[in-house]
């Protein structure tokens, strides 16, 4: 079966127009990476937006990397913290493994090693090798 982004697109924008959240993170994506569509910033934030007004927990950290790198908004770190905390708090990976690294760096909050730690451990321990690395650089400071 050959891919057909175009189509998918379309089914995306019809389940996302339904509040399908998952559906709604995905065009976002397409819309910020240019994948078979226009890139457009703007619209890749306001369907992160919407699939985090329905709880899904990877839009929060979409939103996180939008404001903390100024995609299609404002760079704001304070936001993007706040973010990447919503979305470790419904057990979001990356967002486990992101928030780990805003409180070893300052992104967004005080410098706090022992949390960053602690997130480090939870992310290393559910395989996201990335916080294994952390893990050791912190320990070997």
């Amino acid at each position: 079966m050959r891919k057909d982004i175009k189509k998918a697109i379309e089914w995306y924008e019809k389940s996302a127009i339904q509040e399908y959240n998952n559906a709604q993170c995905s065009l976002g994506y397409l819309y910020e990476k240019g994948k078979g569509i226009d890139q457009d910033l703007s619209k890749a934030v306001y369907w992160y937006k919407k699939a985090a007004d329905n709880g899904y927990e990877a839009a929060y950290y979409c939103l996180g990397k939008c404001h903390q790198d100024g995609i299609g908004i404002e760079k704001d770190e304070v936001k993007a913290f706040e973010y990447y905390k919503k979305s470790a708090e419904k057990g979001y990976l990356n967002g486990i493994y992101i928030l780990g690294y805003c409180y070893e760096n300052g992104i967004g909050t005080e410098i706090d090693k022992e949390k960053a730690v602690e997130l480090y451990k939870d992310a290393a321990n559910r395989g996201i090798k990335d916080a294994q690395k952390r893990l050791e650089m912190i320990s070997s400071v």
